[in-house]
This record gives C-alpha cells, sequence and structure tokens, in this order.
C-alpha cells in the first residue's frame, strides 16, 4: 500500500476531490484496491481523540464481515499521514476481486427475469452480524461476473457503517439499508415484484408489504439520508454504552 500516485501498472478507478480510488500490484502477486481520503480538514488530527479514522473503523466493519463470512473484500490494512500532493490523507488497503463489476452496471445488463434473492440474502447476513452499511446502494455493492448463471455479489464501501453488539434485523437501521437498495435498484430500472428478494431476506408476507409501503416515501436525497444516519450513529453508540453498563454492572454483582 503506497501514497504515491502513477505506480508502474496502476489503474485508476475513481479520481474526486477528495477521494483517489485506484488498483495496484501486490508483492507477492495478485493486486490490491487503495482507496485514499484526502485533503481533510487541519483540525482531523483533534477530531481523532475522539472517533476513529474513517479508514479504521471501515478497515474493522470489514474484518468483522470477513469473520462472520459475508462476502467483501478481504481488508489489507489502514493509514494515515500527510503529504504535499494530497495534504491530510487516509489510506486503506482491500484486496482486489477478480472480475466484479458494480451493481449498478451489472442492472443495466439484466432481463426483467433477474434474481436478486442471493444479494438480499447477502444483506441478511451482514445485519445478523450486527452490521448497518448506511450507504447500501447498487453502487457499493460488487457482482461477479464469471459466475453466470448465478452471480455472487460482495459488499464494499462501508464508510458510513455501524457496528452494534447483536444483530440489528428487524431494527430501524436494517429497514434503512433495505429501503435504500430497494430505491436505488428503482433508480437504474423497473423495480418490479421485489418479493421474492425480500422473502430471500426472511421477510413475511405482512412485513414486506409494510416495508413496500414505506418505499413510496423514501427518499435518498439530502438531508433524507443523513438524518437516517445521525439517527443510526446514535444508537449504536446508546447500544454499545448500555452494553458496558450492563457488563459493568454483572461484575460488580459477581464480585
Amino acid at each position: 500500500m503506497t501514497t504515491a500516485h502513477g505506480q508502474l501498472d496502476e489503474r485508476l478507478i475513481k479520481a474526486e476531490q477528495c477521494t483517489l480510488i485506484w488498483s495496484e500490484p501486490r508483492p507477492g502477486g495478485g493486486r490490491e484496491v487503495v482507496k485514499m481520503y484526502r485533503r481533510r480538514p487541519l483540525a482531523d488530527p483533534v477530531r481523532r481523540w475522539f472517533i476513529p479514522y474513517r479508514v479504521e473503523r471501515e478497515f474493522g466493519l470489514l474484518a468483522h464481515l470477513a469473520r462472520h463470512g459475508v462476502a467483501c473484500p478481504e481488508p489489507l490494512g489502514w493509514s494515515h499521514g500527510h503529504i504535499r500532493t494530497h495534504g491530510r490523507y487516509e489510506l486503506l488497503a482491500t484486496r482486489e476481486i477478480a472480475d466484479t463489476i458494480p451493481l449498478a452496471h451489472w442492472l443495466r445488463q439484466q432481463d426483467s427475469q433477474m434474481d436478486l434473492g442471493p444479494l438480499f440474502q447477502l444483506a441478511r447476513r451482514m445485519h445478523e452480524c450486527g452490521i448497518s452499511h448506511g450507504a447500501f446502494y447498487p453502487a457499493n455493492i460488487l457482482v461477479t461476473t464469471a459466475a453466470q448463471p448465478v452471480s455472487s455479489f460482495h459488499v464494499i464501501d462501508l464508510a458510513h457503517g455501524c457496528l452494534f453488539p447483536r444483530s440489528i434485523v428487524g431494527t430501524r437501521p436494517a429497514l434503512f439499508d433495505l429501503l435504500d437498495m430497494l430505491r436505488g435498484i428503482a433508480r437504474k430500472r423497473a423495480l418490479g415484484d421485489c418479493t421474492p428478494w425480500l422473502a430471500a431476506y426472511g421477510l413475511n408476507l405482512a412485513e414486506i408489504q409494510r416495508l413496500l409501503t414505506r418505499l413510496a416515501h423514501h427518499r435518498l436525497e439530502r438531508p433524507w439520508r443523513h438524518i437516517r444516519r445521525a439517527e443510526t450513529d446514535a444508537r449504536a453508540v446508546w447500544h454499545r454504552l448500555a452494553r458496558r453498563t450492563a457488563s459493568a454492572a454483572a461484575s460488580r454483582a459477581s464480585g
């Protein structure tokens, strides 16, 4: 993992004002994807006394998913620093998954009979291990193109993710993820009958109907997505504090 740009056999994936993503070869073979958050605020080091680096959080969430068998890129490392070219930066490196394209692109190539049941089963496993994605959109899912006729899906980009101490299936943060994905799919193509997908997630017919009723009013734009993320963050903090309090009380009682 390097901070240089323009290395031999480097492939640029995204270049934005504050984000660079590229792929480069690994010394032991294979390739890694490096994501750089650059031009971070001057006050960023002070903020890190209270909250972790974004890439540190992403690394931890990916490692948690991998330990629980949820398909995602293998996290390789993270770092931070300052260089003249990019200012204050954070780096996250993950192992590249070969033969994949973003779900957003894949959706445009499929016919009306596409099966997204496996994608929503992936969402169920992610939620069962306590992770809310926070930006569960087609752009943040990779699809393997070499596994036809059955495609496999991989979760990426957990910059807005939260880790809860237990399963979040049936909670509002999990509901937000499902609604985000359905709304994101609807932006790429006609949604059609998504009942089988939600049944694959584990919802019954009554739960599916309630979710689809909410979908009609669900918005991905600001400020709505920021409000949902703030609620999810607050819930995650509350659950962690409650668990620590309960653990401390149990320790005092046993002592």
